[in-house]
């Protein structure tokens, strides 16, 4: 009898713990699925409708301030987006996660377009690709962490066909009620349907692609400031019938190379006020300076032809004085 009552009392003790667990699986899931719901408002108010301040867009003076703690330094929607991650991570189920992080890293770095546009105008262009080049590395790195594929399928009704279809219903009217095959509405029925389509959204390769166009737009943008009256000269050289003068030369390489004495440490200023990580800049700096080089090799094809005492005074510089006024340092 003892034996019947303690096998009885397991068994309530199982059933009862059972229900416990299903009782708590969907408190949980309740939990997760209000979470959802709490951080898309929290996307929507706080990243994706937020209005930056005359401070937010302060830069670069704003990178110059004393400030201790560096994420004050980040834009708003940068920290936001972060912390907000930081804390969804332990909070929810892997597919969750990856789905709320595609969201707001998306809202993140239209936020940041967004800004850029407010930066060119209150300072330069230079200053607004840096300023998206600053902020989407912290992006890169600080997710780097998170043990996630940062990837989500999207699936979506493409209604063309549907479009197409009336469109065709409406110039057939005649045909809607003909018993042959060539019945319009029967074509209607079977040619509207809307077509399933399935899309691989990955947020962290988003990053990746921006930032690759974010430098360069950069890249592009300093070699033309350093560079733009050879490409000018060299453009007009190639469309033109006759040789350019000596004068003429000489002319594109004094301004030229005043113009990268000048321009240049202004450049590299910015860089590491942007970026403060002379590795990362001297990375960027390389094709800068590259197509620099690139510039001065045509127009050293261009100078061939000419006497030894013209080139003398025309004085272009060689490849490894350009190499030594380029070098980042």
């Amino acid at each position: 009898s003892s034996g019947i009552n303690a096998e009885y009392g397991v068994n309530a003790k199982g059933e009862c713990l059972e229900a416990f667990g299903h009782l708590a699986l969907q408190m949980l899931e309740d939990a997760q699925e209000r979470l959802s719901y709490r951080t898309q408002a929290y996307i929507s108010s706080d990243v994706t409708n937020f209005l930056p301040s005359a401070g937010d867009l302060a830069y670069p003076s704003k990178l110059s301030e004393d400030l201790s703690n560096q994420y004050a330094m980040w834009y708003p929607t940068v920290r936001r987006s972060l912390i907000c991650l930081s804390k969804l991570y332990r909070c929810t189920n892997r597919s969750v996660f990856e789905s709320l992080a595609q969201e707001c890293l998306a809202a993140c770095i239209d936020s940041l377009k967004s800004a850029t546009l407010s930066i060119v105008e209150n300072s330069s262009l230079l200053d607004s690709q840096l300023f998206l080049i600053k902020h989407l590395l912290i992006i890169r790195e600080q997710i780097a962490p998170f043990d996630v594929n940062f990837t989500v399928n999207e699936v979506s009704l493409d209604f063309t066909n549907l479009k197409i279809a009336a469109t065709g219903l409406m110039t057939n009217k005649n045909r809607i009620l003909s018993l042959s095959s060539n019945n319009a509405l029967l074509e209607f029925l079977f040619q509207g349907a809307p077509q399933l389509t399935k899309k691989v959204l990955d947020s962290k390769k988003d990053v990746d692609i921006n930032l690759k166009e974010a430098c360069t737009d950069f890249i592009t943008t300093a070699a033309t400031m350093l560079s733009s009256p050879i490409h000018a000269f060299l453009a007009t050289v190639e469309t033109s019938t006759s040789s350019p003068t000596m004068e003429q030369c000489r002319n594109v390489v004094s301004e030229t190379t005043q113009r990268i004495s000048s321009k240049l440490p202004g450049i590299k200023k910015s860089m590491h006020l942007y970026l403060a990580n002379p590795d990362t800049e001297a990375i960027l700096f390389r094709p800068i300076r590259g197509q620099i080089l690139a510039q001065f090799a045509n127009l050293r094809k261009v100078l061939d032809p000419m006497e030894e005492e013209d080139k003398f005074i025309i004085n272009c510089p060689s490849p490894e004085q350009l190499t030594l006024t380029l070098a980042y340092n």
